[in-house]
């Protein structure tokens, strides 16, 4: 298993996707993994290697206005993101996998299958998260103001119905937003698979203060990119999809 970055991955428009490509010696598919909103694909290599040992050749990129990508911040993450599909083809069918706003990309994309972790579909972005995503916003993301991510839940659209095994996989004491969007998610999605991580999680915080008592839920969320059981659940699933293992 080999990690390299990848500097031939292009947008529609030209721009290039800096990518980081995780290649087992003999892969039987391939996955694209987008962080979520205000990470970068950095952030996104612990899943990739676990997926590489699994034998899929897995693409972690940038998503524009995030990390090296210099593009600027908008819908046409959904462009890269069918770039990416395209380029992890080679390798066989596709999966994309993402985490957040990258949970609820996945869900967008034309790939065979799709992992959304803890995606962004959402009746209404609370009043808390709100304030956490405009007052700490991430240095890793290039957005017009903070807090810019809600514009873009609204630009991007809902999720269409499809028939194509997609596993939506959320923390059991996740946002409470998110889990209320699960079964609305799964009701829409005719082949999905509703799971939830309950190891390796923040307990709840008994308090008066209602945001002290949200702050565990948030940290849960943020961390699912480095939940070990995240990692073994994500790379069992797509076993099931693809066949046993071929470990690198």
């Amino acid at each position: 298993m080999k990690l390299e970055r990848v500097t031939t991955l292009t947008a529609t428009d030209g721009h290039i996707i800096p990518a980081y490509l995780v290649a087992p010696d003999s892969a039987r598919g391939g996955a694209v993994l987008i962080p979520p909103y205000g990470a970068a694909k950095e952030h996104m290599l612990g899943i990739a290697v676990t997926l590489g040992e699994a034998g899929i050749a897995t693409l972690a990129i940038d998503l524009c206005g995030h990390g090296e990508n210099h593009a600027a911040i908008g819908t046409g993450m959904l462009d890269e993101i069918e770039s990416a599909i395209r380029y992890a083809r080679r390798f066989g069918p596709a999966a994309a996998l993402g985490i957040s706003l990258g949970g609820r990309l996945a869900l967008m994309s034309s790939a065979d299958c799709m992992v959304a972790i803890s995606p962004s579909v959402v009746a209404a972005v609370s009043p808390q998260g709100k304030w956490m995503f405009e007052t700490f916003p991430s240095p890793a993301v290039r957005e017009p103001y903070a807090g810019y991510v809600l514009e873009l839940l609204d630009t991007l659209g809902p999720v269409a119905p499809h028939d194509r095994p997609c596993l939506l996989l959320y923390a059991e004491r996740d946002i409470p937003a998110i889990l209320e969007g699960a079964h609305g998610l799964k009701a829409n999605l005719s082949k999905s698979d509703l799971r939830y991580v309950t190891r390796n999680l923040h307990p709840e915080v008994q308090h008066e203060n209602g945001f002290i008592r949200y702050l565990p839920r948030w940290f849960n969320h943020m961390e699912l990119k480095f939940n070990y059981e995240v990692l073994e659940v994500t790379a069992g699933w797509l076993n099931e999809r693809w066949g046993k293992a071929q470990v690198a």
